[in-house]
């Protein structure tokens, strides 16, 4: 079962196979989950749309087309109960600081990268100054991406939170694919030179 791709097993959910749908399950929740709560940053709130997205996806199973790309398909749900909520956008996060081209690539992150919690082992190692320093790149961060439009925000979340490609984040949000990557270019652009005039530079 661990070898049929999101669609298939999609597909054979609608046909009946609940076998299918529990290695769709563990193999996205853990990034929908994350997705939900870096925007909503209230964890009994992400988890109320978690099951919300969850179900819509038991609801609307016959009328999944295999054709559609089920990650894209999926986020747009997630996406769409965070409208609803009205809910502004943020993430305390680390992010990558140097973003001069945005490749426009099929680039998911591997499935266990996606649905594993982030490790902590490095952080529950930080002596007493990196975790200075991290406290105060995590504010720096917050502070930055909360300056950023709604717009490019959310484009921003579904890259480096979800890991989607372009291609992906265009259908999401349905715009063309250079508005996406243009989004994306300005959000990265308008992060570094928040943190540039807060004098952070982030690191790994």
């Amino acid at each position: 079962m661990d070898e049929l791709s999101d669609e298939l097993l999609m597909k054979r959910y609608a046909n009946g196979d609940f076998a299918a749908f529990e290695t769709l399950y563990k193999r996205n929740k853990g990034g929908v989950y994350r997705y939900l709560l870096r925007q909503l940053k209230q964890q009994n709130l992400a988890e109320e749309l978690f099951q919300e997205v969850w179900s819509a996806v038991i609801d609307s199973a016959s009328n999944y087309q295999q054709s559609a790309k089920f990650t894209t398909w999926l986020y747009r749900i997630a996406r769409n109960k965070v409208i609803d909520q009205h809910r502004h956008l943020k993430v305390v996060s680390t992010v990558m600081a140097d973003h001069d081209q945005v490749e426009i690539e099929d680039s998911s992150q591997d499935a266990q990268d996606r649905n594993d919690p982030p490790n902590s082992t490095s952080v529950q190692n930080d002596t007493p100054q990196q975790a200075h320093e991290r406290a105060i790149q995590a504010e720096a961060i917050t502070h930055c991406l909360e300056k950023l439009p709604k717009h490019q925000l959310d484009s921003f979340l579904l890259r480096e939170e979800s890991g989607l490609s372009l291609n992906d984040i265009a259908q999401i949000l349905d715009v063309g694919l250079e508005a996406a990557k243009s989004r994306l270019k300005t959000a990265y652009k308008n992060l570094r030179s928040c943190l540039n005039q807060r004098d952070i530079r982030l690191k790994p």
